[in-house]
């Protein structure tokens, strides 16, 4: 058996030796031909069956008949470069055709958001994903476009925030894939918008996506000046706190620390070999489908096949807590309270909102078999002892922002218990919502929305509107 198994590999690989030669000969052929060469006419070699014999002195297996053609080395580095280009070329096909299919590519966007120089990113342009999400031209999640001039008799409002006002879909798809996308429809806003929209049947109420993926509270302020002020709102919503919240590092720096400040750095920081090669496989992920699937499948990948070590050391709660007591104040908070300063100069509600957040939800009544596995999974991606933590922080910075809201005559909404009887999933994974989820945090919103919007009709109807200071 062996014998003839090696028999039937040596068949194959003379077919295959003597196939290359004629390959190259008839491409050599044509070439001439097109040269002018016309006389010259083309007559393929016959491979031999009769048994082989091998070459020692060139340790190629050889025809009985047909003697090796020799092949250069530089066409065998241009055939190899061409098989190359060819393989390359039919996985990107292949990978370009996935996302068409599976991932609502539109062909021209691939990335969700783009760069944007004042905030670091800005969510994409015009984008589309066929699957139902949609930004316009100015990159609010919107499918139609807002006039920067207000139409009288509008109500306006901006929701900010990070990926969980945005709506983003779920991150944890290795675990449930049934949110992986959040359509335009059924985001916050839009819950928001209708059921406001059905309380003022008269009044035209518009409630914005402004909400960037893994903004931090200083890009809010930055957003303000740069575009939101522009729209002339009434009533800007916040909602805020997992990503830049619970930061307890003495040395933590709300602006050095954003972690998507890192493409800057490939571009702009030290021209060392290791950013030119993270530099051109960013543009690559950006530009090319083939990348794009491979990059993403090994994140992917990394969050399955990652584990934490057993050995970790358990973080000191109270510790933690006291570097957040000194943190906050002095990064996230300070901003809140810049924000409402700005917009209580410039007469405009402002209400902030500390987001629910599943590593809190352990205790919750309503908790669905799905989110019982996410709140596992979550539980041991933290080190020990973080839930302790955050539930000695959390009402601390409900209390701080309480208190924050009063000074500069804003609102603060604490929405972490929120889903406590709520029935069905909520969560998608560690802080992002399912539509069910974005619904009833609409819901829970919409009655000091409502006071806020009746306090201003009020204020309009009697000539007492929001007096704005004036410009210095």
């Amino acid at each position: 058996m062996a014998e003839e198994g090696n028999g039937t590999i040596n068949r194959l690989a003379a077919t295959f030796s003597a196939a290359l030669p004629m390959a190259w000969e008839y491409i050599s052929y044509r070439t001439l031909s097109r040269a002018g060469h016309h006389r010259l006419e083309w007559q393929p070699r016959r491979l031999s069956r009769r048994p082989l014999h091998v070459s020692r002195r060139h340790n190629n297996v050889m025809s009985a008949t047909t003697p090796a053609v020799p092949i250069s080395r530089r066409k065998q580095w241009i055939f190899s470069l061409i098989l190359f280009a060819m393989v390359v070329g039919v996985l990107q096909l292949g990978a370009y055709t996935y996302l068409r299919v599976a991932r609502g590519y539109d062909g021209h966007h691939l990335m969700q958001y783009e760069f944007d120089p004042y905030k670091n990113i800005l969510p994409t342009r015009n984008y589309v994903d066929t699957r139902g999400v949609r930004h316009n031209s100015v990159g609010f999640r919107r499918s139609t476009e807002v006039s920067r001039v207000k139409p009288p008799g509008t109500i306006r409002i901006f929701l900010m925030g990070g990926s969980t006002a945005y709506g983003l879909g779920s991150q944890w798809t290795h675990i449930q894939r049934d949110f992986a996308v959040i359509r335009n429809e059924e985001t916050i806003d839009a819950y928001l918008e209708r059921r406001l929209a059905a309380e003022f049947p008269g009044t035209k109420i518009e409630v914005i996506n402004a909400a960037i993926t893994s903004t931090w509270t200083h890009h809010s302020l930055i957003y303000l000046y740069q575009t939101i002020l522009g729209y002339d709102p009434d009533i800007v919503l916040f909602l805020d706190g997992f990503n830049d919240f619970f930061y307890t590092d003495r040395g933590h720096d709300q602006f050095a620390s954003f972690s998507y400040n890192q493409t800057s750095f490939m571009v702009e920081g030290d021209p060392t070999f290791s950013n030119l090669v993270a530099m051109n496989g960013w543009w690559l992920f950006r530009k090319f489908a083939l990348a794009h699937v491979l990059g993403r499948a090994g994140r992917e990948l990394k969050l399955i096949v990652t584990h934490p070590g057993p050995n970790r050391k358990p973080m000191d709660p109270q510790r933690e807590f006291a570097g957040l007591k000194e943190v906050f104040p002095r990064s996230a908070g300070a901003t809140h309270e810049r924000i409402g300063v700005l917009l209580r100069h410039e007469g405009i509600d402002a209400v902030f909102m500390l987001q629910p957040i599943l590593i809190l939800d352990r205790a919750r009544a309503q908790t669905t078999p799905v989110e019982r596995a996410m709140f596992d999974f979550n539980a041991k991606e933290y080190l020990p002892n973080y839930e302790a933590f955050m539930h000695l922080a959390t009402p601390w910075i409900v209390q701080w922002e309480t208190a924050m809201a009063q000074r500069v005559g804003g609102t603060f909404l604490d929405l972490t218990g929120i889903f406590d009887s709520v029935p069905g999933q909520v969560f998608t994974d560690y802080c992002h919502l399912t539509p069910h989820g974005n619904e009833v945090l609409a819901a829970a919103i919409q009655p000091r929305i409502a006071e806020l919007i009746k306090a201003r009709q009020q204020r309009a109807a009697m000539g007492t509107g929001p007096v704005r200071a004036p410009a210095q």
